[in-house]
């Protein structure tokens, strides 16, 4: 008796564990839906592009109600389309076999002046002993599709910019802003897929941490070469901020 009312006790004391989440049953027809989408693109892999795609036949959703803020809904399900079927998605940017190999592809918005683009780019980590190029990331838009190794994947981004900027794109996404910049231990710890947005005299702030590949504003976002003009002018106003008393 008294054994089991110290097990009661025992048990009733509260501790840190997060309660198990339910699923809705909308989500769970999402991803049913998703497997449908993976299975009919004869894929044997599920990814965050069929998630997409299901999100978009979902419905209205908080989902679909901020993405049409920023692009045109059947225009962005077109593009997915046209990216998993292009040549690139089913090249070694999707490796699937290897358990240390990520990869993922993301919508971005290409602009030009006043014209608008609707593209997406992927990416995927290389398996690799050591340091070099480790990542690999395509840009499939109405061009000839740029593919691209680097670093990480701030400098993989850097470099697709820099393959479309002749022609007068840009991409809006915020990895392209004027006053974002990833900080050495964003690129070595988190692969260069965040960044810091940087104010003036002031260090990098924890909390303005920004996706590069978010979606920015077509106004805010500039050429490579103004983007790193801007983040040589904030370290030295910041280091000068530092050694002011």
């Amino acid at each position: 008796m008294r054994e089991a009312a110290i097990r009661t006790t025992i048990g009733a004391v509260p501790n840190d564990e997060p309660a198990p989440l339910r699923p809705t049953p909308r989500y769970r027809a999402v991803l049913r839906h998703a497997e449908e989408q993976a299975r009919t693109h004869g894929h044997d892999h599920l990814g965050v592009e069929h998630l997409m795609l299901a999100i978009l036949d979902a419905g209205r959703s908080v989902a679909t109600e901020v993405l049409q803020k920023y692009v045109d809904l059947p225009d962005l399900r077109k593009a997915m389309e046209r990216a998993l079927a292009s040549e690139g998605y089913h090249r070694a940017t999707h490796p699937r076999s290897d358990d240390d190999a990520r990869s993922e592809s993301t919508p971005v918005l290409l602009v030009r002046g006043a014209e608008r683009e609707h593209a997406v780019t992927h990416w995927a980590l290389r398996p690799a002993s050591g340091p070099g190029e480790r990542f690999r990331m395509m840009l499939d838009w109405s061009g000839e599709s740029v593919l691209v190794d680097a670093p990480d994947l701030f400098e993989a981004l850097t470099r697709i910019r820099e393959r479309i900027e002749p022609a007068g794109w840009l991409v809006a996404v915020q990895g392209a802003r004027s006053d974002v910049y990833p900080s050495a231990m964003q690129r070595e710890m988190a692969s260069g897929l965040t960044a810091f947005v940087l104010h003036t005299d002031e260090p990098g702030r924890l909390q303005e941490v920004v996706d590069i590949l978010d979606p920015a504003e077509p106004h805010a976002v500039t050429t490579v070469a103004a983007q790193r003009a801007h983040a040589e002018e904030w370290e030295r106003s910041a280091r000068a901020g530092t050694a002011s008393p």
